[in-house]
């Protein structure tokens, strides 16, 4: 089944193939998208790329899903649900998200989190979804709190990037209680 998500003026959806060299370029490889060491020249994580952008818009070995954020009929970024079938307990989930360039500061993101989260609870049985990010993206932590995320804490030295020292990260989550309950 290939998941479709809509609201408002955004729609997660499966990548068109045709986006692959939106994807493949030197400002997402920077932003760590797709968990790729990134090199231009690199073949391997060219192709590890194709392949999750080929097979998006279903769960990759039941443990990621991938979905292009759409606005207006372009590609304006990307949303991941991961789950740790073997490490975490069924039903808990974190989330990936960025948000392209000139589409930045609209409420994209704020959308694409909810409409995902809401599906993962609706869905796909979610006891809990968590997300962190940068102590120093504020917009990204914003976006957090108005989908309803709480503030959980910070993850010190969580994410080593290149040669620079390991950054602090702000874990925010939603539980199935904070769902139902409606908060957002």
């Amino acid at each position: 089944m290939r998941i479709r998500l809509q609201g408002g003026d955004v729609t997660l959806r499966p990548f068109d193939f045709a986006e692959f060299d939106l994807v493949w370029n030197e400002e997402t490889r920077d932003r760590g998208d797709f968990d790729v060491a990134w090199s231009p020249t690199d073949e391997r994580a060219k192709d590890r790329v194709r392949a999750r952008v080929r097979e998006s818009g279903s769960w990759r070995d039941q443990r990621v899903l991938d979905l292009a954020i759409e606005v207006e009929g372009r590609l304006a970024g990307d949303i991941q649900a991961r789950r740790d079938l073997e490490y975490a307990p069924p039903g808990l989930f974190d989330l990936g998200v960025a948000v392209f360039g000139d589409s930045r500061g609209r409420g994209i993101g704020t959308m694409a989190v909810s409409l995902i989260t809401a599906f993962l609870f609706d869905e796909e049985n979610a006891a809990r979804v968590s997300l962190s990010t940068d102590v120093d993206n504020v917009a990204m932590r914003r976006s957090a709190e108005k989908a309803g995320f709480t503030f959980e804490g910070v993850l010190r030295g969580f994410w080593v990037v290149r040669d620079a020292p390991a950054r602090d990260y702000a874990l925010y989550a939603r539980t199935r209680a904070d769902h139902l309950a409606g908060l957002s």
